[in-house]
């Protein structure tokens, strides 16, 4: 298994596992897409790989393709969200024994999202662990996780992916090299975003999100770029339409000043630039900034949208 711009984590990982004092329970921490469940995957190859996570074995090819009966991921068993009825289901299944070896691996993606009955019910398993068991934890906030979770695991903060490497990941994928180098750029070397792109998921979607206000924005159409902001219902999705917007304009600004537009939604930033001054696409980007903080306002997401909307025109 590959882990693009992770050498110095592996190394950590493998030299740990080689003395036989890899933890019965691992944390690893980072942002979103920065290849926590990945390392969740090669962990439970080295707890489970007979070769120290050979990548060729019968069990490392199972557990890469999701196949692996003793590798269970806890969200997806649960329906994609911590519901309590089939998380108590999962831990009552931690009684049986391994199919295939030594140890059962279950691993709790975002663990951050537990409510605190989730995490009370966890406790008792990783305090007094069956001797078959392994845990592998992902979150990116460990602010609120317990500490009574987390003195019983051992962490690992996963460092971002660098551009070159997020590049050469997406490239081995049989991405384009000028898509690839594009979205790794653009992505500041996240391959979870950029594969969420290249997937048409929610990240494409919060994209088009911004290309449709921006779009609005470029026509002067106040209505139209409070209507496509106000499409979202949660405060990280919002905030995260508003950074693209933000480059987009950003790229509005560059063209006005001779340069050339960078980010997706091409389009809509020469149109802005065609419409509007260097000085009112430099409002429009305080107005962004500002909007950004929104939570010193306390506003609803439709209040905030149309404040934005009346800061720009």
């Amino acid at each position: 298994m590959i882990l693009y711009g992770k050498n110095g984590l592996k190394q950590r990982l493998d030299k740990i596992a080689a003395k036989g004092r890899l933890s019965h329970a691992i944390l690893f921490s980072g942002h979103s897409g920065v290849g926590k469940k990945t390392l969740a995957r090669y962990t439970a190859e080295l707890f489970l790989c007979k070769n120290s996570a050979c990548g060729v074995c019968p069990t490392c090819r199972n557990i890469e393709n999701s196949t692996h009966p003793d590798v269970i991921f806890v969200k997806e068993k649960c329906g994609g969200k911590y519901a309590m009825e089939p998380f108590r289901e999962v831990l009552s299944d931690t009684v049986i024994k391994p199919n295939n070896g030594d140890a059962k691996v279950y691993v709790f993606e975002d663990c951050d999202t537990m409510r605190p009955e989730h995490q009370n019910a966890l406790l008792k398993l990783i305090e007094e662990p069956e001797e078959h068991l392994r845990f592998v934890f992902t979150c990116e906030n460990t602010s609120v996780v317990p500490e009574t979770v987390l003195s019983r695991v051992t962490e690992f903060e996963v460092p971002d992916t660098p551009v070159r490497d997020c590049e050469q990941a997406l490239t081995d994928g049989g991405i384009d090299k000028q898509k690839a180098r594009e979205l790794s750029e653009m992505f500041a070397g996240n391959i979870g975003k950029c594969k969420a792109v290249l997937d048409g998921g929610d990240e494409a979607n919060l994209i088009e999100t911004a290309r449709k206000a921006a779009a609005a924005l470029g026509r002067r159409d106040g209505f139209g770029v409070s209507a496509a902001l106000s499409e979202q219902t949660g405060r990280a999705e919002f905030g995260q339409v508003m950074e693209y917007l933000s480059r987009i304009i950003r790229d509005a600004l560059a063209i006005k000043c001779g340069g050339e537009a960078e980010f997706f939604g091409k389009n809509e930033s020469k149109k802005i630039a065609d419409n509007f001054s260097e000085d009112e696409i430099m409002n429009m980007l305080d107005a962004a900034f500002e909007v950004a903080q929104n939570e010193i306002y306390n506003l609803n997401l439709s209040l905030t949208a149309a404040y934005f909307t009346s800061r720009i025109l």
